[in-house]
Formats: C-alpha cells, structure tokens, sequence
C-alpha cells in the first residue's frame, strides 16, 4: 500500500514539474537586433509626445535610420549609441537611457544635452554676497528669504521641488511679507522633485479655482491610445498672497518647476522674468531591458490653458540676461525689483 501511495506521489510531482515547465516563459533574447526591438517597442508605446509640434519628430524616420545601424556584428558599445540616438530623438529631458558610458555622456543620462552652450543666467555667489548678505532667513535646507529695497519687497530663494513644501512654511514666510509692494520668487536652477510641491506652492497665491490646462496619458499601445486629465489651482486655506508675484526663470527652471510655472501662469498677479526654462512637463515610466540597461520615458504629456505645449521649455515675460563680467548685481533681480516699485 505504501509503494503505491510512492508511486502515485511521484507521478504528481512530475505532473507538477511538467505543467510548470509548460508555462514557463523562455528566456527573453538579448542579442542587438532583439534589444533593440525591445527598446523601439517601448518607446513606440509608451512616449506620449511624439505629436508635441514643438519637437518635431519623425516616427518613421527616427526607427528606419537607426534600425539600419544595428545587427548582430556590432559591438555592445555600439549598440548603446545607436539607442541612445533614439533616446536623443525624443527631444524630451525626462526620457533616458541607462547602463553604459556612452559617446553622448555618462550613462547617456539626456536632461542636460539640449542646454549645451546655453547661459545658465544665475551666479548664487552674486546673490549671496549682495541679496542675502543681511536678515536673511531659512525653512528647511532649500528656502531662503529676506525683503530688498527698503524693506518693500519680498525675496524667495527655493533652488530644489526634492525639499518638502508644506502649509506651514508657506505661511511663514508669507506672513514676514504681507505689507510689501509684492514678492520675487527665484526658482532658477531648480532643476525639479515633487510636482505635488509645486501645487501646493502655487495655492498661495489665488484665492479662487482657476483651471489651468490638462494632461493627456498614454493608456496603451496605439498611436490614438490617450486619456485627458483636467487640472486646477486650489487655493489653499493657509496665508494667501494676492499682490504682485514675479517669478525668476532660466534654462534650468526643469521637471516640478514647470509644473510651478503651468500653475501659477494664468494668474493676473504673476510676472515671469529671465530666460527660457528647460522644460520636462511628462509623468514617467521606467523599466529594464532584457540585457539590464535601463529605460524612462515620458507617459504624459501637460498642454497649458491656452493650448501650449510646454514641455520644451516656457518663453518668460520680459527676458533679461545676467551679465557675467558685472559681479556688482543681478540684472534679472535688478528687473524684478523696477517692475515691482
């Protein structure tokens, strides 16, 4: 009896064995022509801005001329640069590739490669020495804040969306500025973090609902697969301000910031001065390849109220250029300051 209750244990455990050998997926190939249809399945799918008019990219031409780069003869490092020229093409900072050093930089991370050879339009030690040098307080590692001219105008400093933005500091240093003519707020070099910092950042200064564009998702695969998500400014139930607000930008203004800009741009009371902001308004997904480089791309994309695209870059108000051989000021806080008198 035993030996039959043996047996019949045995023939399950190889039915089990069979059946899992059954659903077990092979193993994914990983040679250049397999890697690269991945990538280009990946990218043909899920980036969401291939219609943005503001890039300006061929999907055809963008796959045709980079899969006659690849076969199975090319070496691995050749093979990276082939899909980083992908990733180049997308036009798109939030998007990058990972996993080699590559000809287009370490690890062909692409957010700097279209700010090549463009000012930055920000000298931290000028402000420091000439803005900061007296009263000036802080919230937290990122915030720093002091009134100028005279004591009628306010200064905020804030350079990183990765630094928490709650109610509470908010209130605190609007409250330092409720009898200024209005506030300057220096955003530049703020390269982005947590979009929902920028939200909440920018529901201090209405004190109404205002819409102020949507997003639009990649939900699958076709070309037409989007959905719409309208977007609004809430004002928050902290301290508000309502005068005057001018924000400071330059090309470094990136990620979260835009999303601070997107919110704050339909409001009457705020000024944008400086120069160009780089832009990256998408969500993002990432992964693996099979061969373990890795991949973000863009899922989203945000059109603004008034039907912009403003993922590469957004043009400021009045823009002014720091001039890097006059240590004795920043023109761009020089011009927020005469605007605001």
């Amino acid at each position: 009896m035993k030996k039959i209750k043996y047996i019949i244990l045995a023939l399950l455990l190889g039915m089990l064995v069979s059946c899992e050998k059954i659903f077990m997926e092979p193993n994914p190939k990983t040679d250049n022509i397999a890697i690269f249809e991945e990538y280009w399945k990946l990218v043909n799918e899920k980036f969401a801005m291939f219609d943005d008019p503001g890039k300006n990219i061929d999907r055809n031409a963008l796959y045709s001329t980079t899969r006659a780069m690849v076969d199975n003869s090319i070496p691995e490092d050749s093979l990276f640069n082939v899909l980083s020229k992908i990733t180049v093409g997308l036009k798109d900072g939030h998007s990058f590739l990972s996993g080699y050093v590559s000809l287009y930089g370490f690890e062909a991370y692409i957010s700097h490669f279209f700010y090549d050879n463009v000012p930055l339009n920000l000298d931290q030690k000028i402000i420091d020495q000439v803005y900061l040098n007296n009263n000036v307080q802080t919230q937290g590692a990122k915030f720093k804040y002091t009134l100028l001219n005279n004591n009628t105008i306010g200064y905020i400093q804030y350079r990183d969306f990765n630094e928490e933005v709650t109610t509470e500091i908010m209130n605190t240093i609007l409250s330092e500025f409720q009898n200024t003519n209005g506030i300057i707020l220096d955003v530049r070099g703020n390269m982005g973090g947590a979009p929902s910092y920028a939200a909440l950042m920018a529901s201090h200064f209405t004190d109404s609902r205002i819409y102020i564009g949507y997003e639009t998702f990649k939900t699958g695969p076709g070309i037409g697969d989007f959905s719409r998500s309208e977007i609004y400014l809430n004002p928050t139930d902290g301290t508000k301000y309502l005068k005057p607000l001018i924000v400071l930008t330059n090309i470094e203004c990136f990620s979260a910031t835009t999303a601070l800009i997107f919110h704050l741009n339909p409001l009457s009371n705020v000024t944008f001065i400086g120069a160009k902001t780089g832009g990256g308004s998408g969500s993002i997904a990432d992964g693996f390849l099979a061969n373990g480089w890795q991949w973000q791309l863009s899922t989203s994309e945000f059109i603004d109220w008034e039907g912009r695209h403003l993922d590469n870059g957004f043009d400021p108000d009045i823009s002014v250029s720091l001039d890097i051989l006059d240590v004795s000021q920043d023109e761009i806080i020089e011009r927020a300051i005469l605007e605001l008198q």
